[in-house]
């Protein structure tokens, strides 16, 4: 066997070399796709989870599970109930409150996550929820009223719903959840949010972004904006400039 000077097999340094190279290609290898989204972190900023017509909190509404949960690691399997039955779902942790990516269609108890799929319902919870155009939601009903007064209030005194809520007109594919035993008055269906005591210290419980938007509400606000459109012209409503929903 050949050997160097110093008594090492004459391979060895080219081994060593062959190895050096090999762990310098490697640590220059460009990260495949998975390694990458898993790498990227949640984009939460603290205080402000906006929800607009394409994300929640940041997260895009119509990403799958899987790729969520790869780009947010931190997210947890959850369980949340909806209509009177419990759902999967994908929960978020965030500055100022907590989001829920919810697959309605698949019963907690009997199936599980669809990660090719994405979310068909978004809840968030807490005291940093914002509209599109960047404004803290209010989080009691008084609040919501001063807020807009086109809104409309959807009463659902049952035990199989996820209770009453109120939807302001612009933004229709949102709910504020308030819960089955409020309203106090025996309304039932879509009436205007003027029933509602604007003293009313009622806590929103949570807000809903749904992919479609109830009938009754699409006939309700039709009938606020046009109510309130009359008012402008004939001098009964300042002359504001009615914002167009986003959604």
């Amino acid at each position: 066997m050949a050997t160097s000077l110093v008594g090492m097999p004459s391979y060895l340094p080219r081994l060593l070399w062959l190895s050096l190279s090999v762990a310098l290609v490697g640590c220059n290898r460009t990260p495949d796709a998975h390694e990458g989204t898993a790498a990227v972190a949640c984009p939460f900023t603290p205080g402000n989870l906006r929800i607009d017509s394409a994300t929640v909190a940041g997260l895009p509404t119509q990403m799958a599970l899987g790729a969520l949960r790869r780009q947010c690691p931190a997210a947890r399997v959850d369980t949340v109930g909806v209509g009177g039955t419990s759902s999967v779902a994908l929960s978020f942790s965030a500055p100022g409150g907590v989001v829920s990516a919810v697959q309605t269609e698949y019963d907690a108890y009997g199936d599980s996550l669809h990660l090719l799929e994405p979310a068909d319902l978004w809840i968030a919870r807490g005291d940093s929820v914002r509209f599109p155009d960047g404004h803290l939601m209010p989080t009691t009903v008084g609040r919501l009223r001063a807020l807009d007064s086109t809104a409309v209030v959807i009463v659902d005194h049952g035990d199989d719903g996820s209770g009453s809520y109120i939807v302001v007109c612009r933004y229709p594919h949102l709910a504020f959840i308030l819960s089955n035993v409020w309203p106090t008055f025996t309304d039932t269906g879509a009436v205007p949010i003027a029933r509602v005591d604007r003293r009313d210290t009622t806590r929103v419980w949570r807000i809903e972004r749904d992919t479609s938007i109830d009938p009754r509400i699409s006939a309700t606000c039709a009938r606020a904006l046009a109510t309130q459109r009359a008012l402008q012209r004939t001098g009964g409503l300042p002359n504001v400039r009615l914002r167009r929903t986003i959604f």
